[in-house]
């Protein structure tokens, strides 16, 4: 094959390109306008040493654009997107507009719902706090639970600094005494108090359950008299 073929190949496969994209444009100016209103999930900017404490999740979105675009709307990729050109710890009413939603093009926002949200950050904060063992179920033999210690005692959580100061102590996964009469040791994961509350280490502790029978030790020391 010549250049100068080569050349003319190129020229004509670019001109089809552009016929083509000519084409589907036209026919989308053509085609009639249609409306459609989304659940649009609303997603937050990462705002540094600051939780979003209470947010609004979602809202409707008024979407308009060529007939076969709206038909063919996939809900999930429209999003709103907002963030704080100075966050601080504190309640806001951030506005909503067309700027913030994020869709895909030849569509444009004719309404959003609501168009003002409530938004409240609080200051990050990591602690130590207490874990105090869950127990349930009955003990065999009459025997009754004389103490129930977790190891390690205290574990590392991050979360909103006003819910952490308010936290007295995390609990683990229930731990079962149905058929203990003797000491035992178990696994158990910590569980958050709150969605908001991160468990950092350990997510899972030990706790040993020290168990006693009343009346063993008078019995036993009865026995030893007589002997």
């Amino acid at each position: 094959m010549s250049e100068a073929t080569s050349i003319w190949g190129l020229r004509l496969l670019a001109l089809a390109l552009a016929v083509t994209a000519w084409f589907v444009l036209s026919v989308e100016n053509r085609e009639p306008p249609s409306e459609k209103v989304v659940q649009a999930t609303v997603r937050y900017d990462n705002f540094p040493g600051l939780i979003v404490v209470q947010r609004v999740e979602s809202v409707r979105i008024g979407i308009l654009g060529p007939k076969s675009k709206i038909l063919s709307l996939n809900p999930y990729l429209v999003d709103v997107f907002v963030e704080l050109p100075n966050p601080a710890r504190g309640a806001f009413d951030v506005p909503l507009t067309a700027e913030n939603v994020i869709l895909p093009e030849a569509l444009e926002v004719v309404s959003i719902e609501p168009n003002i949200i409530h938004l409240e950050l609080d200051v990050e904060k990591t602690d130590l706090l207490p874990v105090t063992a869950r127990l349930e179920g009955e003990p065999a033999a009459g025997a009754k639970v004389r103490m129930a210690e977790v190891i390690p005692p205290r574990i590392l959580v991050r979360g909103p600094e006003s819910m952490l100061d308010t936290i007295g102590s995390l609990f683990t996964t229930p731990v079962d005494l149905t058929g203990h009469a003797l000491d035992f040791q178990e696994q158990a994961a910590v569980l958050p108090p709150d969605p908001l509350v991160n468990i950092v280490q350990p997510v899972v502790v030990s706790v040993r359950i020290l168990m006693e029978i009343p009346g063993a030790d008078s019995v036993s020391n009865s026995k030893d008299s007589a002997e």
